[in-house]
């Protein structure tokens, strides 16, 4: 099983540019919150679960660093992996690459929490979402 995963591939449009012909902080936040959906399916938040209303997801900190300019026309991919899992918390590394020149541009943690989704509070995760982020869990090693 493959523990880093593409959760997003686009495209920068160059209404996604700022004054310097540069992305904005806009379209990295739009592509990387598209990524965490993504993330979530992977390990078992589908879609069909959260409209169920078993549980809820919650980001509750998610830092963005910016490493390398990306200009419109530039085609990207995100891949993820799962950092650190506990009953009720994941955490996903996030890395945005220029698909073409396979330079990293962005990185993203994302810190999301298991809740109810009628008292608000978190809760553990299903047995079997915990287990497949943990079968996921990934350290990758230092560069």
């Amino acid at each position: 099983m493959n523990k880093v995963f593409v959760t997003a591939r686009g495209t920068v449009h160059s209404w996604q540019c700022d004054h310097m012909g540069h992305v904005n902080i806009n379209a990295y936040g739009a592509l990387f919150e598209q990524s965490i959906w993504h993330a979530f399916n992977h390990i078992g938040i589908t879609p069909s679960l959260l409209r169920r209303g078993e549980i809820a997801m919650a980001t509750v900190e998610q830092n963005i660093r910016y490493l390398k300019e990306l200009q419109r026309g530039d085609v990207v991919t995100i891949q993820s992996y799962v950092a650190n899992i506990t009953h009720k918390v994941v955490t996903f590394e996030k890395e945005l690459y220029n698909a073409e020149t396979n330079e990293l541009c962005a990185t993203c943690t994302i810190v999301a929490v298991c809740l109810n989704p009628i008292s608000r509070k978190s809760r553990p995760f299903p047995i079997e979402i915990y287990n497949m982020a943990l079968a996921l869990e990934y350290q990758k090693p230092e560069e």
